[in-house]
């Protein structure tokens, strides 16, 4: 790749990430809420807002008599360090005032933890190879000391704040074992994909921001080739601080230079990167959550928190409409808080000669607004698929309370599906990087159990469908069924043979390999030794009846192993 190239490719972005960029902003700062809400600035801002100072309170002198002797006006605004609170200086209009005291409901946070919370019940169950490596992996599968279920769970979380995250699985040269990270896609900027010889779409370089301060930017430049980390200058006329053995990549009039340390890629492909989607992907890069509408929302609801503390501001704070005779009396202060006093002239005749009124906006419009702030409280819970108490109540009967847990239980099967491919995934690159084959019983299952309920209705299911083959046995079979015993030795077969009266064995070639040993020299002689032991016609059981014994049992032992009974033991 040109070097030119390989630069632009570097500090551009990807047309995807600039359109999506906001959202995904929008989104992982709805779920941290607080100041890093704040900080988006997501109030409406009016022109009054920035020429109307914050709140200000009157402070009154008093004498040692408790006497007041002189009125101050004080501006109180928020400070964004101890260094700008103690410096006396007025940093802050009303809009300001508004962004620090109107709250942030964290809706979304509340939803993406109740989502995880359903996944992560009960812990996922793997069938691994029991080696330090992988024990270690498990207990520290980031080099952050996250354990592997805490680093799947943060994985979950972002993928349900913002469509999808990027995980990558390397490993350092002084590791014994690879590692995973999670890279948010605010922090991948670019990424391009080809298709191979054979038809197949795969990543063909991308680009993660792992790093930034005043001075640099630090990327890693992943493709089928190399690894590198590139540390680019903010101020090209400024040096920058790089490790030792960064070689410097001389620019032109093109492009600045910049460093990078480089190192083979052991695997040959730049899929050691992977995308983690929420759900199925818009495109490349790119996935989809509801999350994206529910932050939306709670932006709608923030900005309406935000007129309603306007209202209440004006509406129950009146201003002082005085003449100007009065407001000079008053040192051209004239206060409208309780407890202000003001100085009028003497009355010669009896009747006031001074004018004042405290009037206010009207407040009628607070009750329109809560109106509206609970509507769209309403209609985020329903893109939640979460039940509301005003839900429940408002359905006609539980047979429409059960379609919502329906589309719920369906969300969380796909969420669950979806980590499920993730970890396979990453498991393979895993292995890979450590020389070795993904083991046949290799096995990942997350819960799709979103509560008890579910477990109930699985299990329902389960027998219905026991039933209904029942039924069709006893409609279309006049012969009684038996089910082959199989066997890994001879000595068992045998056993087996004489048990029912006879002798000898025949094996089976299975598909991937193994041999299996069966009573009596043929098959046929095995059914009629068992029609004579039992004084019935016998016919074998057909494979499907095989089929659904075998995914029943496999199902039941993964809800086994998941129930609270058996993680409390």
């Amino acid at each position: 790749m040109a070097i030119k190239n390989y630069h632009e490719f570097i500090t551009s972005t990807h047309p995807l990430y600039a359109k999506y960029y906001e959202d995904w902003q929008l989104a992982v700062r709805s779920y941290y809420g607080g100041q890093t809400y704040r900080d988006g600035k997501y109030l409406k801002a009016y022109a009054s807002d920035y020429s109307t100072s914050a709140e200000t309170i009157n402070t009154y002198d008093l004498d040692e008599y408790d006497n007041v002797v002189g009125v101050r006006k004080v501006k109180a605004y928020e400070a964004n360090s101890p260094q700008d609170a103690n410096s006396g200086v007025d940093l802050s209009n009303y809009y300001q005032e508004k962004v620090a005291n109107v709250p942030v409901f964290p809706y979304t946070r509340l939803y993406i933890s109740e989502y995880n919370a359903m996944l992560f019940r009960v812990p996922p169950q793997r069938t691994l190879p029991d080696t330090p490596e992988v024990n270690a992996f498990l207990n520290n599968a980031d080099g952050d000391q996250n354990s592997l279920n805490e680093f799947m769970s943060q994985v979950d979380t972002f993928t349900s704040a913002m469509g999808v995250v990027w995980v990558s699985c390397i490993k350092p040269t002084d590791s014994p074992y690879p590692k995973w990270r999670m890279h948010k896609p605010t922090d991948v900027t670019n990424w391009s994909y080809r298709y191979t010889t054979s038809g197949d779409l795969v990543l063909d370089r991308i680009v993660i921001r792992i790093a930034t301060d005043e001075n640099a930017e630090i990327f890693q430049v992943i493709s089928d080739e190399h690894i590198d980390t590139i540390f680019v200058a903010i101020d090209p006329d400024e040096d920058i601080m790089v490790p030792e053995g960064a070689e410097y990549i001389e620019g032109d009039d093109d492009y600045d230079g910049y460093h990078r340390i480089r190192q083979p890629n052991e695997l040959g492909t730049a899929s050691i990167v992977r995308p983690v989607y929420q759900s199925t992907p818009i495109k490349n890069g790119i996935g989809h959550t509801p999350i994206f509408d529910i932050a939306s929302i709670q932006k709608s609801v923030y900005s309406l928190a935000g007129e309603q503390y306007s209202a209440v501001s004006y509406g129950l704070h009146p201003v002082n409409i005085c003449d100007e005779e009065t407001f000079n009396r008053n040192g051209s202060s004239v206060g409208a808080e309780p407890g202000s006093l003001i100085i009028v002239g003497n009355s010669l005749d009896g009747q006031p000669n001074y004018t004042y009124e405290f009037t206010s906006p009207d407040l009628s419009s607070l009750s329109e607004i809560r109106t509206i702030m609970d509507q769209q409280i309403d209609k985020m819970n329903q893109v939640a698929m979460i039940r509301s108490e005003d839900l429940i109540k408002a359905s006609r009967s539980g047979a429409q309370i059960e379609q919502y847990d329906s589309k719920l239980e369906a969300f969380i099967r796909k969420k669950a599906t979806s980590m499920e491919n993730a970890e396979y995934n990453l498991w393979n690159i895993w292995f890979a990087w450590m020389g070795q084959t993904m083991p046949e019983d290799f096995s990942i299952s997350y819960n799709r159990l979103y509560n008890q309920k579910g477990l109930e209705n699985e299990i329902k299911e389960m027998n219905t469908l026991i039933d209904a083959y029942t039924r069709y046995s006893e409609v279309f079979n006049d012969e009684t069924e038996f089910t082959a015993m199989q066997y890994s030795t001879v000595a068992e077969a045998e056993a087996e043979a004489n048990r029912l009266g006879g002798t000898g064995t025949h094996s089976h070639e299975q598909e991937d390999g193994t041999i299996i040993y069966m009573p009596f020299t043929t098959h046929e002689e095995y059914e009629l030794r068992l029609e004579m032991s039992t004084g019935q016609d016998m016919t074998e059981a057909p494979a499907f009846k095989q089929k659904l014994k075998e995914k029943l049992q496999y199902r039941l032992n993964q809800l086994i192993d998941s129930t609270y009974t058996n993680n409390s033991l």
